[in-house]
């Protein structure tokens, strides 16, 4: 799948090293602490969430459609890239929707680390919520899926599926929507993903970013993607800390990866760097 062909065409109306001391589950407070690229081979990679976009402030799916970021998300890309100045990224990445480009191109740029190359992934795109997406009541969503499933509403299916009730959601887009529900016209290969499949994208291309980067050395490395499917990635990897809490635009979850396994290096959805930028530009 091509960015001109899916990012465009579905633009429907539809989100290193460790500090000295730092424990693997602790304070992350390394938004205020520069920190030099590792030499050992362990890639540390900043997995940030897009800042702020139109879709969101309207509360509708956004999945792969391409909305742009409001004013207020280029500037958390600003803020996000003024928490992060002094660490000195290796290489960068982000997903091919606008939202996450713009993301990562701010971060890098106020940074400090403006002449690092942006490479793009498609497979680092949010969830496809496929005919779900831009939904003027999308609230209306959950109450679709909650149905389907026999759930009196979307907080029982949420209380009885707990840390798994996003993967719960996620099939029920998937099955409503190859079964065209909404009598779209909506073709096969742009309808809502299963949460399987998402959960495999997203370990494949994290996965190759950490090999390829501990081939070139190691050290720090941006990723920007979506709420959503960082949470998938989050939940494969069965870390103990994930409790499948949503998070804010700009947060950042900072992982290590080495011989082909991903450790948290701070906290989930940190908005330490967010926090720590914004109090620098005012």
């Amino acid at each position: 799948m091509k960015k001109s062909f899916i990012t465009k065409a579905i633009a429907m109306v539809s989100g290193v090293a460790m500090l000295a001391g730092l424990a693997a589950c602790g304070n992350d407070s390394s938004a205020k602490t520069a920190e030099a690229p590792k030499a050992n081979g362990t890639v540390t990679i900043y997995l940030a969430r897009h800042g702020q976009t139109a879709s969101n402030v309207m509360h509708r799916s956004q999945g792969w459609s391409d909305w742009t970021l409001t004013q207020q998300g280029l500037d958390g890309a600003k803020y996000l890239g003024l928490g992060l100045k002094g660490t000195k990224f290796k290489a960068a990445y982000s997903g091919d929707l606008t939202r996450q480009e713009k993301t990562a191109e701010g971060a890098l740029k106020y940074s400090g680390n403006k002449s690092i190359q942006l490479k793009q992934d498609w497979r680092l795109r949010e969830c496809n919520f496929g005919s779900y997406e831009g939904r003027q009541d999308a609230a209306q969503n959950d109450v679709d899926i909650a149905a389907y499933y026999g759930y009196k509403d979307h907080d029982d299916l949420v209380a009885k599926n707990g840390i798994n009730a996003a993967v719960v959601q996620q099939n029920g887009y998937y099955q409503l929507d190859k079964a065209n529900k909404l009598g779209t016209d909506l073709p096969a290969e742009l309808r809502a993903e299963s949460a399987e499949a998402i959960e495999k994208r997203m370990t494949d291309v994290l996965t190759s970013i950490g090999k390829k980067e501990m081939k070139n050395g190691g050290g720090n490395v941006l990723v920007v993607s979506s709420g959503s499917a960082i949470n998938f990635f989050l939940l494969a990897q069965k870390f103990p800390e994930y409790t499948g809490a949503g998070m804010g635009n700009d947060a950042v979850t900072k992982l290590t990866y080495k011989n082909g396994k991903f450790a948290l290096a701070g906290p989930i959805g940190s908005m330490d760097y967010f926090n720590a930028g914004k109090a620098k530009a005012e």
